[in-house]
């Protein structure tokens, strides 16, 4: 991550360019076609058909959530009217995200006289990953608000534990409380938390918009997806656990989450007496409500470890530098931020946030080996000996 990855060496060592000629992921392109796309406030003009591998690659991770929503949608009892439903809502950002990129994009051709096909050849990845990437929160959402419903939360008091181990005795809430403790610092972290769904669903469209290889698109791509299945799904079901917030309301009594809650409630309090409002004890309230009533609401669900939100602000900044490392940078200032704002606001212990980050590195890693045998160019065929 230390130097631009997008881009790096793209017609040399990288085989994978949007022009490859190369079999493989990017095997060679057919013949240009012109069609269109219906999205949002204009139509999408695609000039540029993807090669085989691409096609295939985004059709399988698009077939892996397709499936895997009607497998638990058979196994939950979600009607099909509100998972419709959930689709809908959450397929609003990422088309607005890919209606704006296009929108800049033609707004610069104007200005410029000429057509950017470059980016033209990637309007197909922005549409199929905004698909991805919508279905997605919705199918998950039956499996954290059922499926992971039904397994409990037999870690918190491990984690609890571990927690004051890292922070010599004390819990992570009240050494986040102690140097950060203010009224505008707690609602400028319960902002920066706020923010993190339309980063989530904007930032795989703005990749794969801007990020010249195929290769490091498709790693992104499939490590935010990963993300969901193995932070989200494998572990969170393997480590299972509530969070500090709800430990007084799931596990049992505990004077030092039980302070962080009415903590928590007494800030809320003192900024909604300033004119604004804390989403934070509203939050907590909301979640609880659907726990126990048993409804399905995509994105809702309580889990603590390993924490989502600290592994996706870790992917903005991996993202980020592959796109350039300015970007890479504040996003990991972000996933800081991030971090402290889920112990500070009780979502996560502090453990949540480290084995998250650990495990999407890990994802990010695993992903290059996976990649590899796609880098390498076709081998040239044998030329006809006299």
């Amino acid at each position: 991550m230390q130097s631009r990855l997008a881009g790096h060496d793209g017609g040399q060592r990288h085989q994978m360019t949007d022009t490859s000629s190369h079999d493989g992921m990017t095997s060679a392109p057919i013949a240009a076609r012109r069609w269109r796309f219906p999205v949002s406030f204009f139509p999408l003009k695609f000039h540029r058909d993807l090669p085989r591998g691409e096609k295939l690659f985004l059709a399988a991770l698009l077939g892996f959530v397709l499936v895997t929503g009607f497998a638990l949608w058979l196994a939950t009892p979600v009607t099909f009217r509100l998972l419709m439903r959930g689709m809908r809502l959450y397929l609003l950002l990422p088309l607005v995200s890919v209606s704006v990129v296009w929108g800049v994009i033609r707004l610069a051709e104007t200005f410029a006289g000429h057509r950017f096909a470059i980016f033209h050849a990637r309007a197909q990845w922005m549409v199929t990953t905004a698909l991805i990437t919508s279905l997605t929160i919705p199918v998950y959402g039956m499996f954290k608000q059922f499926i992971l419903k039904a397994r409990g939360f037999p870690f918190d008091p491990l984690l609890a534990s571990v927690d004051r181990i890292l922070f010599f005795g004390y819990d992570p809430w009240q050494v986040m409380h102690g140097l950060f403790g203010s009224v505008w610092f707690t609602l400028f972290l319960d902002r920066a938390y706020g923010v993190w769904l339309p980063i989530l669903m904007f930032c795989p469209v703005l990749w794969v918009a801007l990020i010249h290889d195929p290769l490091v698109r498709a790693r992104l791509i499939g490590c935010w997806l990963g993300v969901w299945v193995i932070v989200g799904g494998v572990a969170a079901w393997l480590l299972a656990s509530a969070g500090p917030m709800f430990y007084p309301h799931m596990i049992g009594p505990e004077p030092s989450f039980q302070a962080l809650h009415d903590e928590i409630i007494r800030l809320g309090e003192q900024v909604r007496a300033q004119g604004s409002l804390l989403a934070t004890p509203m939050g907590h309230n909301l979640l609880m409500k659907v726990y126990f009533s048993g409804n399905y609401l995509p994105g809702f669900g309580i889990s603590a470890m390993p924490s989502v939100h600290v592994s996706m602000a870790t992917l903005f900044a991996i993202g980020g530098f592959c796109i350039h490392r300015w970007l890479g940078w504040a996003f990991v200032g972000y996933a800081i931020l991030i971090w402290i704002g889920s112990i500070y606001l009780g979502w996560h212990y502090a453990s949540d946030g480290i084995v998250g980050a650990a495990l999407t590195f890990g994802l990010w890693k695993l992903s290059a080996q996976f990649a590899q045998p796609f880098s390498k160019p076709a081998a040239k065929p044998l030329e006809k000996q006299d």
